[in-house]
């Protein structure tokens, strides 16, 4: 069908020459690697495998992925394996076959063919540099090493749970000529030593390889690492698919701190010291997200899962099969056995040969019986077995549940922690860009209007924060009136839209004002103006609060009198 995308898979297949076996394709008359189309539901490890041994006679053995690539409608992954060198037994799609070396190659050789070849026969540096550039997938296995794309910082605002706080990397300080130098033979080692830095000791222990080709890549910092650890590469593969970079800042003035919302954000500067990268299961430059800080192709496939009766089930299945028919069996016997003496005593038969006849059958009874026995017995303990494996399965169920459950949280607290690092780079990228004029007007406004009102209660505001934008001050300056209006308490008003804030905000602020102004309301050493327009249309004040708060000013200070009569002033008492 036109624009259906066709899913294949092959196998370059190399000698200990170092030379490719390639096929001549019958149809399509070019030189092409032992493959084919995938069938239904089969991965493309296996269809790989299936097409090579179809094509060549050749069984497999150990492969690695090389690369994906497409052409036209046709989608071609590409394994290598390393194999003896062998005479192929062709099928009827290939005319002739060949062992080449990468600088022999046939003129008609398929051109994606000779790109996969040409790839995987240069240096270290040169299988490097195709991983970079997205023309092989990573990992590659080069000689005694593998090859992968690791990242080495990123940049922007991120969270460090360990810290409780948040912390930005600045782009410019990282995303440099100068940096990505520093990056050149960074030590990669296997999660970070107990010190922070890395000492004799711990290098030693955790040491697995080094950063040998950096580069920017997007808004992070990426290198090749050549890893010589077999067990790491493989948990690399695996469980351990993010890196944690230990960056040390001497200087005081390259960091800053500051307190946004109650959280600390601390701003890096400059780094003076770049340790070691370390290989985790997840970094902190991760973001809240899945852990990608190892780029590691890893095989997809779309295999229907259909359920099968296990072995053990299958098994005692034929077993009580087996012993229900030698119970059918027996029962047959006996029944001829008393058919045998009905004859013998109906027609008079020989006494001697019938009893002969019976003592036979008895014993095959009694054979046949004990052979029933042992095989009840079997099926008691694999019923036992099979009990206890119902019970391993619904264990395992259970277990399963609950890690889903566990994922499932998890899952949810990593897409919190992703909105909230990317409100605190929406906020910390408006602390360092300055206010537009009319940002800066509408701020005062709201501030003024805020200010008129707390005054009616005695109280104040405090001014925008920093990189505060003017709708989240006048929902925060309306928060802070809410529980004057009850018909607005339950709303929350982060959640509301610009057009519905704005009409609960003026509900909020003329509920606050009536409640300010409510003169059954005592208001101690203040006053509140309350103003009218009588008929003329002329401005009425009036002033409701507590009279101490005007006639206060105008009250003389008192004096103590002490009035002497002539006793007093002759002495006598």
């Amino acid at each position: 069908m036109s624009g259906e995308v066709e899913i294949c898979a092959g196998i370059l297949l190399r000698d200990p020459a170092s030379k490719f076996l390639l096929l001549l394709h019958a149809d399509e008359g070019v030189w092409v690697q032992p493959g084919g189309h995938l069938k239904e539901g089969e991965s493309l490890a296996d269809g790989a495998l299936r097409e090579t041994e179809e094509e060549t006679g050749f069984p497999g053995g150990e492969m690695r992925l090389v690369r994906t690539s497409e052409s036209g409608n046709v989608r071609f992954t590409t394994f290598l394996a390393d194999v003896p060198h062998f005479d192929p037994v062709l099928c009827d799609e290939s005319l002739d076959s060949g062992w080449f070396s990468a600088s022999e190659l046939p003129g008609n050789t398929h051109p994606e063919v000779a790109k996969s070849i040409r790839l995987l026969v240069g240096t270290e540096l040169d299988i490097a540099k195709a991983i970079r550039d997205g023309e092989l997938d990573s990992p590659q296995q080069y000689e005694n090493i593998w090859l992968f794309d690791v990242r080495v910082t990123g940049t922007g605002t991120s969270y460090r749970t360990a810290l409780d706080e948040y912390v930005y990397r600045p782009p410019e300080d990282f995303l440099s000529a100068d940096f990505l130098e520093r990056c050149n033979g960074l030590p990669l080692i296997f999660v970070h030593p107990k010190d922070t830095l890395l000492n004799t000791e711990e290098y030693r222990q955790r040491a697995i390889g080094t950063v040998v080709l950096p580069y920017v890549k997007g808004d992070e910092v990426w290198g090749i690492a050549k890893v010589y650890d077999e067990d790491a590469a493989n948990l690399m593969r695996t469980t351990h698919a993010s890196t944690s970079p230990a960056v040390v800042f001497r200087n005081a003035e390259d960091t800053e701190k500051l307190e946004v919302d109650g959280k600390t954000l601390l701003i890096e500067g400059k780094p003076s010291y770049l340790d070691h990268l370390a290989i985790c299961e997840e970094g902190v430059w991760d973001k809240g997200g899945e852990p990608k800080g190892v780029r590691s192709t890893q095989e997809e496939t779309a295999m229907a899962v259909e359920e099968q009766v296990p072995a053990w089930a299958d098994e005692l299945g034929k077993r009580l099969d087996a012993a229900c028919s030698r119970l059918d069996a027996i029962e047959a016997k006996g029944d001829s056995f008393e058919g045998l003496e009905k004859k013998v005593a109906g027609e008079g038969c020989d006494k001697e040969a019938a009893e002969k006849i019976a003592g036979k059958v008895a014993q095959e009874q009694k054979a046949d019986m004990a052979e029933c026995d042992e095989h009840k017995a079997d099926a008691e303990v694999e019923a036992s077995e099979k009990e206890d494996d119902k019970e391993k399965v619904e264990e395992k169920k259970d277990s399963e549940e609950k890690m889903d459950a566990r994922a499932d949280a998890q899952a949810k607290e990593n897409a919190d922690l992703r909105q909230r690092i990317a409100d605190m780079d929406a906020r910390f990228s408006r602390l360092v860009r300055p206010l537009s004029a009319t940002d800066r007007d509408e701020l005062a406004r709201v501030q003024q209007r805020a200010d008129t009102l707390a005054q009616m209660f005695g109280d104040s505001i405090t001014p925008p924060l920093a990189g505060e934008t003017p709708i989240e001050y006048r929902k925060r300056m309306a928060g802070k009136f809410q529980k004057h209006s009850s018909g607005t308490k339950g709303i929350k008003l982060d959640a509301l839209d610009d057009t519905s804030f704005g009409v609960i905000e003026e509900r909020i602020f003329a509920d606050a004002q009536a409640a300010a102004m409510n003169p059954d309301k005592p208001l101690d050493g203040r006053l509140v103006a309350i103003k009218s327009t009588d008929g003329a249309g002329r401005t009425i004040t009036k002033f409701h609060g507590d009279p101490k708060a005007w006639l206060g000013p105008f009250k003389a200070r008192g004096m103590t009198v002490r009035i002497a009569d002539a006793a007093t002033r002759r002495g006598v008492n």
